[in-house]
Order: C-alpha cells, then structure tokens, then sequence
C-alpha cells in the first residue's frame, strides 16, 4: 500500500501530461501529492519525513512553474530533491563507531 502511495502522483502526473500539457500535470501532481499526504495522516496518524519533503518542494517548485508559466522549475524539483537525500545520506556516519571498536579489540 505504501508504493502505490508513493507512485500514485507519479502516475497521475503522468497521464494528465500524456493527455494535456505541463502544466495541467503539474497542478494534479500538487493535487495528487496533497491527497497522499492527507490520506497518509487520516490512515496511519504519520507523515514520513520524505514524503512531507516531497511535498513542500512539489508545492513550491509547481507553484513557481504554474506562477511564471515556465516548465523549468518543475524540472529543477527533481534535482533539489536528490541533492537534498544526497546531502543528508553523506552527513550521515557511515557505521557504528562503538561497534568497529569494540570488534577491534576483541
């Protein structure tokens, strides 16, 4: 159920982008992406971290592509949201300091 969660603005975004433009799939990606997100908090009272991300960067990204009417912003959420997992997967310590020591000196 999480996955279909996951892909299911995708594939909205998808198919109204097959059927009209940009922008139309733009504004039922924030539609879709909002429906999710309330859904998620209605069926299991949580919100996971990524997906509230997700949706902030959706809503500005796809607000400033609907405002100025340019399709570059929506292309720019997908990098931002990558450089952002990215920073936050390298800040992370890549082990357990306390386990590689205490393997070392037994």
């Amino acid at each position: 159920m999480k996955q279909f969660l996951d892909f299911l603005p995708l594939v909205v975004f998808f198919a109204f982008y097959k059927i009209y433009d940009i922008y139309a799939a733009t504004a039922a990606l924030i539609v879709a992406t909002a429906i999710v997100l309330i859904y998620s908090w209605v069926r299991f009272r949580k919100v996971e971290k990524m997906a509230l991300i997700t949706f902030v960067l959706v809503v500005v990204f796809g607000g400033l592509t609907l405002f100025f009417h340019n399709d570059e912003f929506i292309k720019w959420k997908v990098t931002v949201i990558y450089a952002l997992f990215a920073g936050a997967l390298f800040s992370q310590p890549m082990g357990d300091e306390k386990a590689a020591n205490s393997a070392d000196a037994g």
